[in-house]
This record gives C-alpha cells, sequence and structure tokens, in this order.
C-alpha cells in the first residue's frame, strides 16, 4: 500500500514538474546551458551542443543554438566547455541554469530618449 502511494505522489510532482516547464517555454521563458529542452543542464546538453557542431544532428527550431549559447558568441565548442565547467561546480559566470527570456524581435524596442518624437 505504501508503494502506491509513493507512486502516486511521485506522478503528481511529475505532471506539476513537466507543466512548469512547459509553461515557462510558452511563456518566452528558457533555461541557459538546457540545449536538448528537457528542463535540466546536464551533461546530455554538451553532447547535443556537439552533435549539432559535428553535423549530427539538426537544429532546425534554433533551439539547440539560443540555449546553448551561453556565452553570447555564437554556438561553438567553448559553449560546450562552459557546461562542462559549471557541471564540475566552477564559478557559473554565464548564468548556466538559469532563466531567459527572448523578446519579440518585431516589437520596437523601448527607449528612455526624453527627446525623442513619437512616430506619426
Amino acid at each position: 500500500m505504501k508503494k502506491l502511494g509513493v507512486m502516486i505522489i511521485s506522478a503528481i510532482c511529475i505532471m506539476i514538474s513537466v507543466s512548469m516547464i512547459s509553461s515557462v517555454s510558452a511563456a518566452g521563458g528558457y533555461i541557459r546551458g538546457d540545449a536538448d529542452g528537457d528542463g535540466i543542464v546536464i551533461i546530455d546538453d554538451v553532447t547535443t551542443i556537439q552533435m549539432v557542431l559535428a553535423e549530427l544532428e539538426s537544429d532546425e527550431t534554433g533551439i539547440i543554438t539560443m540555449c546553448g549559447d551561453v556565452d553570447g558568441n555564437g554556438l561553438d565548442i567553448s559553449d560546450a566547455t562552459f557546461i562542462q565547467m559549471y557541471l564540475a561546480e566552477y564559478e557559473n559566470i554565464y548564468h548556466i541554469n538559469e532563466f531567459f527570456t527572448v523578446t519579440d524581435p518585431t516589437k520596437p524596442k523601448p527607449t528612455n530618449d526624453p527627446y525623442e518624437l513619437p512616430l506619426v
């Protein structure tokens, strides 16, 4: 009977975790370093980056490049190295495993220029 209870509680926790991850992605949020999109940064993300760089896997959606490019200069082998350093608990200077959002490039960016005239 205890096993059944544990299994039910585990299933509920998994469903809540999956819904939280999908709601973050649906809202435009992603996890920096989570190249494979499973919601956690682990060594599999390094492998995914290496597979894309070796052209053994495609990145049709661009998600691997967007989430895997942790240093902001394009997806390359250094991104895989930085994720490995994060996993080995080196200093996390690139904010790996933190949420980030992507802005819509079609929307104009707000400016703080008080002298800007409105577009008529």
